[in-house]
């Protein structure tokens, strides 16, 4: 964790190391403070404050071992990092706090679901865990980018049933790459929809889906023509088909809907439909087991308002948006992308070379395989 430390921070931070480790003689637990913030010592720390803020690494085994080394007790692994919350991230905290007393089902992955293989218990656990990882240090962070980012963006009147927080933490993410590329930008879903909800926008869930839909304002795309989905012949369309369908499986792998094991789906209805984003494009994808353990994909991008009713459509094309790709996942005989010469899909000129150009690695499974018939 990084965060800057002032000279008027020294004072509660102190205070709160104060509390959760009082037995600690107060010159150890002031040594062991500068060592876990990245300095040789206490002096050298005031030193450094003398002129202003200072970035500072937060080191919890640093400041643990410092007290180690000098017959200290054993103090819980995050008592620095929970003091310099306390000093810093108080408000995010308590804000956080409140979102999760109104939103009983939301954990730093998103909303509850339902996973097959673990037991009720296995997943009780898991979701228990990571509701509480949300008022920790690493995850307050993230909400505090969350909200950084969207204090830029305006609502809308209604909300957008376009793109989802699973695409649009990721925008929060490249905004604030661009802002700090040595930093980290990492936004947890979870976190993206408590940021949400805390700056007062509509949050409504995305079915069963651990994802919200948000009513935050996007330009409005033109739409055109409602052709079909055809046979694509070209290297460069035969791409585009590859990189929308790698990214709607990897999605779907990503949001828990299913694995690459025989029989492996989650989504637990005859179609699983659900949102991400593609080289920062609003995408949409329907899953279907069609049997043996093979899986049916779809995929669209810049979705239409018909496009949940479309996509189900093997070659629902521009009716369901601006590009469009379908094929079958194998997974009985391993996991791949079954590839034809000719795919099913269809993509507007102005985004073929974008899409058929996006770099998206698979995610354990080939992207190149003969087609089961």
């Amino acid at each position: 964790m990084m965060v800057p430390i002032s000279p008027a921070d020294m004072t509660p931070l102190k205070a709160h190391l104060l509390t959760l480790a009082p037995t600690i003689k107060a010159s150890h637990r002031a040594e062991a403070m500068a060592r876990g913030l990245g300095f040789g010592s206490n002096a050298a720390l005031l030193t450094a404050l003398d002129q202003g803020p200072v970035p500072c690494d937060v080191d919890n085994l640093a400041f643990a071992a410092f007290l180690r080394e000098r017959g200290g007790e054993t103090l819980p692994p995050d008592v620095l990092s929970e003091a310099v919350v306390r000093t810093k991230l108080g408000v995010e905290r308590a804000a956080i706090q409140a979102v999760l007393a109104q939103q009983p089902e939301l954990s730093a992955n998103g909303f509850r679901t339902h996973w097959p293989q673990k037991s009720a218990q296995e997943q009780a656990d898991v979701f228990q865990a990571s509701r509480a990882a949300m008022t920790q240090a690493p995850y307050l962070e993230q909400f505090a980018r969350a909200v950084a980012f969207l204090q830029t963006k305006a609502k809308s009147a209604t909300v957008s049933r376009k793109r989802t927080s699973y695409g649009y933490k990721h925008d929060a993410e490249t905004f604030h790459e661009a802002a700090n590329p040595d930093g980290d930008p990492y936004v947890a879903n979870g976190m993206f929809i408590a940021a949400a909800a805390h700056l007062g926008f509509t949050v409504k869930r995305d079915g069963a889906s651990p994802n919200a839909f948000i009513n935050l304002a996007e330009p409005k795309t033109p739409r055109h023509s409602n052709q079909l989905a055809g046979s694509l012949r070209g290297p460069k369309k035969r791409a585009a088909w590859r990189n929308l369908m790698v990214a709607a499986i990897n999605a779907g792998l990503d949001q828990d809907l299913f694995g690459l094991a025989e029989n492996d789906n989650r989504w637990g209805s005859e179609y699983g439909i659900y949102r991400f984003d593609f080289d920062g494009l609003p995408a949409i994808a329907c899953v279907r087991d069609i049997g043996f353990g093979e899986l049916s994909v779809h995929a669209a991008l810049n979705p239409t308002d018909r496009a949940e009713d479309f996509i189900r459509t093997h070659n629902a094309g521009f009716v369901a948006g601006d590009g469009f790709a379908s094929g079958w996942l194998e997974r009985k005989r391993g996991p791949w992308l079954q590839t034809s010469q000719t795919p099913t899909g269809a993509f507007r000129a102005d985004l073929l070379d974008q899409v058929a150009a996006a770099h998206v690695p698979t995610k354990g499974y080939a992207d190149n395989g003969r087609v089961m018939l």
